[in-house]
């Protein structure tokens, strides 16, 4: 059921599945909005209540003209408050896991398990501004195509590629379409904003949850090393590789990366 939380002064659109005795909220990448997390929905939906968001600046949520990663972890812990739940399990993906991680730094005592997909510690602005800048293009001036050509190129595995390029895989189709017009030219450039010199990495003493960190071989948004640098850095915190897979392992490696989530979480 989709329904609009206000909380810190702006509204936040919510999925939310109802069922399932233990919560799973799901937080979505760069540019995104919560259609890009159903896949990962549909598969724990059966046993799980899965949560999906529209962030602060994306989807059919308010899009302040300016907002940080710390004003994104206020808002999951009030949506957590808001729909009264004692804790939950938190899944991060790519810009996801970096609101997710410092979403634990700011507050763990409402959060079971965190899972990391695809992160980094820290970033001087977003990844995928950082392959548009090496490919001489701007953020606030490409179409949504545009970007996930470059995108695809730097996080699918080499069969992958292959078989985009043949036609026998639609990425697009397999992700699910955006439910909510693109972000404009000022809303893309307040999203990388967001990201400007953000650095997790000197809070993960805070994080007291049990946390799993997941890479992907061939991802060249977010290469695993940073992701393992993470884990390293949380005390206790697991790390999962997964093989033939970039950026997009939920894709790519679905059976793969469900088993590894399923097993952390039921541990």
């Amino acid at each position: 059921m989709k329904r609009f939380l206000k909380i810190n002064d702006i509204e936040i659109c919510v999925d939310d599945t109802q069922q399932g005795e233990n919560a799973l909220l799901l937080v979505h990448g760069l540019t995104a909005d919560k259609s890009s997390m159903y896949p990962i929905r549909d598969m724990f939906k059966d046993d799980y209540r899965v949560i999906t968001i529209d962030t602060r600046g994306h989807g059919e949520s308010t899009r302040p003209e300016k907002y940080t990663i710390d004003d994104h972890a206020l808002d999951i812990h009030e949506i957590i408050k808001e729909l009264d739940l004692k804790k939950v399990d938190l899944l991060g993906y790519s810009m996801g896991s970096y609101i997710a991680l410092r979403t634990a730094e700011v507050q763990c005592d409402d959060i079971d398990h965190l899972i990391l997909l695809c992160t980094k510690p820290n970033g001087k602005t977003s990844s995928v501004a950082r392959l548009l800048k090496e490919a001489n293009l701007d953020i606030t001036q490409i179409t949504q195509e545009e970007m996930m050509g470059v995108i695809l190129k730097a996080s699918l595995a080499p069969h992958s590629l292959e078989k985009v390029a043949n036609g026998e895989l639609d990425v697009g189709e397999l992700l699910g379409s955006d439910e909510s017009p693109e972000l404009s030219e000022e809303e893309k450039a307040a999203e990388d904003a967001s990201l400007a010199n953000f650095d997790n990495s000197k809070d993960y003493d805070k994080v007291t949850c049990k946390t799993l960190v997941i890479g992907a071989e061939y991802d060249g948004i977010n290469p695993p090393e940073l992701g393992r640098e993470v884990a390293d850095g949380i005390k206790d915190a697991e790390f999962e590789l997964i093989k033939d897979a970039g950026h997009l392992v939920i894709v790519e490696q679905p059976d793969e990366f469900k088993k590894i989530v399923e097993n952390f979480l039921k541990n």
